[in-house]
This record gives structure tokens, sequence and C-alpha cells, in this order.
């Protein structure tokens, strides 16, 4: 961010600071819901996932799929039924299990009666689970997984229209994990470790999250095993088979001589690396530009990797991002996701802004770094433009639209408006120091768990000792943004300006107290850079400027969202 010298000037001799502006703004409790999933409080709650062990044989020419899933769980209060989420179409031919209750192992295993009605798996133990237990269930299952030919499919099945490679892929976001694995689809609840062996024609190659600890022949077939050892949320966990070569590199960590291992599984077709290997390179810039602005890449001991799929976008997997391009923003933008997203998860689907908000943004950032700012300059005109579109709809997802994926990853809100409200709040601090540090800050106080945007207000505040309240009141869970009327005249060396804001969404938020800078085009020729407060819909200011001034430019840095029109009486 380049730095500003700003006049802060308020009329009338009332001087604010920006975080003293909140006890103007009426407050509202937007926290969202405890754990909407219907299944939650009597089923889902009872044990905690500790581990996945996964057979499949997969194709990539259906979503067939045929093996097993051993669950390892730990029984969090006495527990004598468990319950998965698996969909109606993949039939269940057995369900197996063992235990180990306190230093005693139970290594014979024996069969469990189940039902599998309503996409759901209840299963009545053969004894009751006191809390600390562990139990090991191994479902065995097939069918047609999915189906569907939606983004949001949970498994697909594709031809790449520009490469004619036929792959079979995975996508579970939001809760589409269920389409192709039992699976308990809660954030919070991350699995620690997986060990995952897929199974698929010799032809071809199989991804997924972690480290390829091994390839075996298993007559005309061969089986890929990878294995992380990293919390993981449920719909983070994935595959995708095709005719795959493998292109890999190290990248550089922020310190001299640490690196990690960027594996791509890519088409094996000599035309990929023709137009995409220095786009596939850049990765490497890009991992050692996040891990010097943040920390460090936080899957290091594994890996970072990308799977191509016909997706029509990207899918931010940990370890193994799943896309159909290597366009520098989607790839920026997917890495990113490792942090915001993967590191930390959005507690809640109302706070998807915690995941693609924050990762959003980087792509500006990466911009920044790598690209210049006029190349940044341009991405955040775009985003404003896409944002503006948007005149109702609050970055904070309503609990009624939770199982709406196209409003959770709205485009002019999720994204674009979610990436504006990172700038600004860069804006307001005007200290990219200080600014890196509250996503550090951030980042270390909530790995390998989950968080919300009032966790990230709360740190927020407290390393920048400002108060936020106001501002995601009226920017995260108001609606609209400000339209300001400016208005300005001089009279020998003082210029008199009138900013009237109205807002395009004033049955929700009526005011949007910001401040917002102008650009005065001097006779001289020179510029002079100076900032007000809007902290009521109508103020009046008196500004000192020692010249005839020609032009005013509002907020020419473009650091917020909104429209003006500037008039000179």
């Amino acid at each position: 961010m380049r730095h500003l010298i700003a006049l802060l000037i308020l009329f009338s001799g009332s001087v604010h600071a920006w975080g003293q502006l909140h006890h103007t703004c009426p407050h509202h409790d937007h926290a969202p819901a405890a754990w909407e999933h219907p299944l939650y409080e009597k089923w889902l709650s009872a044990y905690d996932v500790k581990g996945y062990h996964i057979d499949l044989a997969v194709s990539n020419r259906d979503t067939r799929i045929s093996g097993s899933a051993s669950i390892l769980v730990e029984a969090l209060r006495d527990v004598d039924t468990l319950l998965f989420e698996l969909q109606d179409s993949l039939h269940i031919s057995g369900v197996l299990c063992s235990s180990q209750i306190g230093d005693q192992e139970y290594r014979d295993k024996s069969a469990l009666e189940f039902v599998h009605k309503d996409n759901a798996v209840t299963i009545t133990l053969d004894r009751t689970l006191n809390a600390g237990d562990l139990l090991q269930i191994r479902i065995s299952y097939g069918g047609i997984a999915g189906p569907g030919r939606s983004f949001f499919a949970g498994v697909s099945s594709k031809t790449d229209r520009n490469y004619g490679a036929d792959v079979t892929y995975t996508l579970s976001e939001p809760l589409n994990a269920k389409k192709w694995l039992p699976v308990k689809q809660i954030q919070e609840d991350k699995i620690d470790s997986v060990t995952f062996r897929i199974r698929c024609n010799r032809e071809l190659r199989a991804a997924s999250n972690g480290v390829l600890i091994g390839v075996e022949p298993a007559g005309e077939e061969h089986v890929f095993t990878w294995k992380t050892n990293y919390p993981m949320a449920y719909y983070l966990l994935s595959f995708a088979v095709a005719d795959y070569r493998d292109f890999s590199f190290k990248a550089p960590l922020s310190r001299e001589g640490d690196s990690v291992l960027v594996q791509n599984y890519i088409y094996d077709d000599d035309r990929v690396l023709t137009r995409w290997e220095d786009e596939i390179r850049m990765t490497g810039p890009l991992i050692t530009t996040f891990s010097k602005l943040l920390v460090d890449y936080p899957f290091a001991e594994e890996k970072y990797g990308h799977a191509m799929a016909p997706m029509g976008g990207g899918m931010e997997h940990q370890t193994m991002t799943t896309l159909d391009n290597f366009g520098f923003f989607l790839v920026a933008h997917e890495l990113a996701h490792q942090w915001f997203g993967n590191w930390v998860t959005c507690a809640t689907w109302q706070d998807i802004w915690i995941n693609e908000g924050l990762t959003s943004y980087m792509e500006y950032v990466a911009a920044q770094e790598l690209l210049g700012q006029d190349k940044a300059d341009q991405w955040m005109s775009e985003a404003i433009s896409i944002a503006r579109r948007k005149t109702t709809g609050s970055v904070f997802v309503p609990p009624d639209r939770i199982e709406d994926s196209f409003r959770l990853f709205s485009m002019g809100l999720t994204y674009k408006k979610g990436a504006i409200l990172v700038h600004m709040i860069r804006y307001l601090l005007d200290d990219d120091d200080l600014f890196f540090t509250v996503l550090r800050s951030y980042l270390a106080q909530y790995k390998n768990g989950t968080a919300t945007a009032e966790d990230f207000r709360t740190v927020l505040e407290s390393v920048s000792g400002r108060d936020f309240s106001c501002f995601f009141e009226q920017w995260y869970y108001g609606e609209g943004y400000p339209r300001f009327n400016l208005t300005w005249k001089q009279r020998g060396d003082e210029l008199k300006i009138v900013s009237k804001q109205t807002t395009t969404a004033p049955d929700v938020t009526s005011l949007f107290q910001i401040p917002f800078e102008l650009d005065l085009l001097m006779a001289d020729g020179s510029t002079r850079r100076i900032k007000l407060m809007q902290s009521s819909n109508k103020e009046s200011y008196t500004i000192p400027v020692g010249g005839p001034v020609v032009e005013i430019i509002f907020d020419p840095g473009n650091h917020l969202l909104e429209t003006h029109e500037v008039v000179k009486k």
C-alpha cells in the first residue's frame, strides 16, 4: 500500500478519530445461530472424528466408486448409536467395527446393524461407549456418486474441452461430501489424519491430499496411497483421477534454505506445458510472497499441488488444489486459501467471508507484490464494479440462505465486496505493518481450527487498539453501499465542501460512517490530498487551501465501495 500524506479535517471543531465513532452506530446481535445442521444436536455432537482410512476404486469416465471408509471416532459422551451422512444412491454392503476402551483393545471386528435412508447412515453399536472411548467403523459401499453436472455436484466426471482429457474429481463444498463419502459435515470437527488408497487403471494417476507414500500394482490397475497428518475440514478431502503427468518443483519459503514441494498433476499432453508452464512455475513466487507476508506455508511438511480438472474454476482442496487453468489470479486465490479457509476455516457458513473475502483480497496483494501496483489497481477497479451490482444483500449470509450454494458463493457479495471490506480495513489502519500483523495474529490464534467474523474483529481490535464495531455493523452485517453527492466552491483561500450521503439499501443501512479522500488539483499544477470524515448523512467542511482549486477527485486511491458525484458550484 502506498503511504498516503493525508489531512483529516472536520468542520465546526468536531474532531473524531475513526475508533471513537462507534457510539453513534446502533448495534444489533448478528451472531451466527449455533450449529444449524439438523442432525448435529442429537447425533453428530456425540463423537469426534479422529481419522480416515479410505479404499476406493474409481474411474476417469464415470462417477462409479466402490470400496470402504474406515472412520476412527472418539466418543464425546455416552453413546450407543452413531450417524454419518451418505447419499442414498450409494449402496452399503456392510458395517464392521472394532473398538478400544481404555487400555483394552477389541481386535475382533463385529458386524453392526444399520439403517441407510434420508442420506444418513444410522449405526447401532454392540455396546455403549463412554466419553473418551475410541471406535473404528468400517463402511463398505459403492455405486454412482454424485450424480450431477453442476459445479457443486460432489463428484463429477467430465471431458476437458481443450485437451480431451477424461477426468473424475470431487468438490465437496459446502455440504456435498456425503455424495461420495460417509462423513460428519461439521467444520469445527476437523479430521486429524487421512490415509487414502485410490485404485484406478494403470494408464491413470490419482491425486489427493498430503504425501504420496506409494504406488502399488494391482492386476491391470494400480493403487495410489496418499497420507496427510494435518487437521482438515471435511469438505477439503478430495481425489482427482485422469491421464496425468507429474510436473513438480520446489518453492522457497520465507527463510533461505526452506522450501516446499509443488506437485502438479497436469494432463499428459505437451500442449499443457506449452500454454501454462510459466504460470505453473509462478506458484513458487506466490508461495514465497505469502509466506513472507503471513507465515510460512502451513502444510510445508507435505506439499502444495494442483490437479487439473474441467471444472470452470478452482477448489482449494488442502495441499492439492483442483483447477481447470493456471491463470495468475486463480492460482493466487486457491493458494491463499491454504491459509484462509484451510488452516483457519469458517466456523459457520454464514461467515464464509472468513474463507473467501480474505482470500480474494490476497489476489490484490499478490498483484501488488508480483505484477505491480497498476495491475493491482485494475483488479480493485473490476472488483468494485462487480460489487456495485449488488445494491442490497450483506456479506454476512442470513440464516435462511445457508443451504443456497449460489448465495454462499455470491461473486458480488462474498468474493468482491468481501475483498473490498479487507481493503477498507487496510485503508483505515493506514499502516501496512499493522495490517499484516493483524492477519498474522489471526492466523496464529485460530490455526488448525475455525473462526467467525467476530473472532476476526476481536483480533483486529486487540492488535490495532481501535473499535471496528460500527464498521462491521454497517459494512459486514449491513446492506448496500454509500452514494456521495459532493458540492464545492472556493472563496479566497477557503474551500467550502458539502457532502451528502445516501445509500443503496436505506431501509437496512441508512449511513456508512467512513473517512474518504479527495485529491485537490491546484491551478499551479500541484495536487493536494486531504481526508474527510462522513459521520452523518450531511457534512460541511471548510478547508484552507492557499491557492485556486481547479478540480476535485473523489477517492483517488480506490479504497471504498461507493458511487459519487462531484459538482463545482
